[in-house]
């Protein structure tokens, strides 16, 4: 195979991946959960953007807020930032 072939191959499975992926996200009405399930499918920043037209810069932002309040907070009586905690203990 000859590379203008094999960039023709290239060219085809790519479409192919594109229209697999925008239908696996049709029925999403929020941009947010495209990316969040394309990123579920272990589809790179640069991958999501290709397939639905925006930048890696816009996805990765995305992802980064979904991952954010993913994280689990810390209970109210933790310690504080300054290693101090907000509860006292009387004896």
């Amino acid at each position: 195979m000859d590379e203008k072939q094999f960039n023709v191959l290239i060219d085809k499975f790519d479409k192919i991946l594109k229209l697999l992926a925008s239908d696996h996200v049709k029925g999403m009405a929020r941009e947010q959960d495209k990316i969040e399930a394309l990123d579920s499918l272990d589809f790179r920043p640069g991958e999501i953007a290709k397939m639905l037209g925006k930048t890696p810069e816009n996805v990765s932002v995305v992802l980064g807020n979904i991952r954010k309040k993913k994280q689990p907070k810390a209970p109210a009586d933790q310690t504080t930032g300054a290693g101090t905690t907000t509860s006292e203990v009387t004896t």
